[in-house]
């Protein structure tokens, strides 16, 4: 009889549902075997001692007490418009800015020669940034090329992060029917 068998019998004697014919083939192979005797023996004292453990049942204002410190789901909602409505304004004042020197540089910017500098180095910077990003695709091309192994690693690693942080936000943003509002 193989040991993994045997310890399949020792699990089902100890669960009170071995058959006779297995109790007995069970113990041959116990009084043959003294490595699987001590690990039978170790069960049974296991087994014995949980048996006589009293169950412990928790405290009676766990479940309040664990409620009373989780978050407040409404903090949480007003931390987020008020973050939101920050990153909304964060959004919106630039382009005001923006706006607002347009026309206060209106005057200034109307001049021909002016718009013509501008545009230009608007142009040269456009061409400089073309470079930069063609050069740019081209060492990401070489180096795609040459070590393949990067580019897997990053989609499996883009992959686990955006796993986790679905996972991330299904236990933020959980709701709890008996959390009272």
């Amino acid at each position: 009889m193989e040991h993994e068998e045997t310890y399949l019998l020792m699990m089902d004697a100890l669960d009170g549902e071995l058959a006779e014919t297995q109790t007995v083939e069970l113990e041959a192979h116990l009084r043959a075997c003294p490595s699987c005797l001590q690990e039978w023996q170790a069960l049974l004292a296991v087994h014995t001692l949980l048996q006589q453990t009293p169950a412990l049942s928790p405290a009676v204002d766990f479940a309040q007490r664990t409620l009373a410190h989780l978050p407040n789901r409404r903090m949480r909602i007003w931390t987020l418009t008020a973050i939101y409505a920050l990153l909304l304004l964060g959004g919106i004042l630039p382009i005001a800015l923006g706006i607002v020197l347009a026309f206060v540089l209106r005057p200034v910017l109307s001049e021909p020669t002016i718009l013509g500098s501008i545009g230009q180095s608007i142009g040269q910077a456009l061409q400089v940034m073309g470079t930069i990003a063609a050069a740019l695709l081209a060492g990401l091309g070489e180096m795609i090329v040459q070590q393949p192994a990067i580019v897997g690693w990053l989609l499996v690693l883009l992959g686990i992060i955006s796993i986790w942080g679905g996972v991330s936000r299904q236990l933020i943003f959980q709701t709890n029917p008996r959390q009272i509002s």
